[in-house]
C-alpha cells in the first residue's frame, strides 16, 4: 500500500506554481493503476515523489503508513523501483546493470538468468553489450533490472513511448505478467488511452 497524504509539489522555476495540490490518494497492494494526462500535466513528477526521488514541498508519502522521508534511501529504493521511458544504463554489459541494481538489494545471490527469463530474454544475453541491443530488448532489460531487488512497488514512467506498436504490446503483456506473478503494486504513467486501458486494473486522470 502506498498512500499520498495531502501532497504538495511545487513547480521549479516558479515555488508558488503547484503541480500537485494538496492531493490524497490511497494505491492499493498487488493492483495496476494506469495514471493518464497530457504532458506537462504532472505525471512524471507524481511518480518521482513517490520514491523521493523528487522530494515533495509538504504532505506525506506513506509505504505501508511509513512516512518514505523518514526511511533510508537504499529500503526506499529497494522497495520502490522505478523505471523511465528512456533506456538508461551504467555498465557495458546486461550482466553489469543487472549487478549495478543488486547493491540495493537484501541479498548478493540474485539469479539474474531467472530474470532475463521473466522479461523474455535468452540468458546468453547476460554478456551482450546493452548498446547493441534493440530499443525494445533495452527496455526488458531494464524492466528486469528494477525486479533485481524484488520491489513491493513498481512505477513505470511511460516505458512504451519510443517503441514501436507492437514492442510496446508485448512491453505491456510482460509488466501485466510480471505484476500478477510477484503481487506488486504497480503504477504506470501513460498519454495513451488504449495503453491505459490496455494494463490498468484501475485509471486515474490527471487534468
Amino acid at each position: 500500500m502506498l498512500t499520498l497524504d495531502s501532497v504538495w509539489k511545487s513547480t521549479p522555476d516558479q515555488p508558488h506554481a503547484y503541480i500537485l495540490q494538496d492531493c490524497t490518494y490511497t494505491f492499493e497492494a498487488e493492483r495496476i493503476y494506469a495514471i493518464l494526462g497530457t504532458s506537462g500535466v504532472g505525471k512524471t513528477t507524481l511518480l518521482r515523489t513517490l520514491n523521493n526521488l523528487t522530494p515533495i514541498d509538504r504532505g506525506r508519502i506513506l509505504l505501508r503508513d511509513r512516512d518514505i522521508a523518514t526511511l533510508h534511501p537504499g529500503e526506499v529504493r529497494r522497495s520502490i523501483s522505478i523505471l523511465f521511458q528512456t533506456p538508461a544504463f551504467v555498465g557495458t554489459t546486461v550482466a553489469e546493470n543487472l549487478a549495478f541494481a543488486r547493491r540495493f538489494g537484501h541479498r548478493n545471490e540474485v539469479d539474474f538468468g531467472e530474470l532475463l527469463d521473466w522479461v523474455h530474454l535468452d540468458s546468453s544475453f547476460l554478456h551482450r553489450p546493452v548498446a547493441n541491443l534493440s530499443v525494445g530488448q533495452q527496455q526488458r532489460v531494464c524492466l528486469a533490472r528494477t525486479l533485481v531487488t524484488r520491489p513491493e512497488v513498481l512505477l513505470l514512467d511511460e516505458p512504451t513511448s519510443a517503441l514501436d506498436d507492437a514492442t510496446a504490446e508485448r512491453i505491456l503483456d510482460l509488466v501485466r505478467e510480471i505484476s500478477r506473478k510477484e503481487k506488486l503494486l504497480t503504477i504506470f504513467v501513460t498519454h495513451r488511452r488504449s495503453h491505459a486501458r490496455k494494463l490498468g486494473q484501475v485509471i486515474l486522470e490527471l487534468a
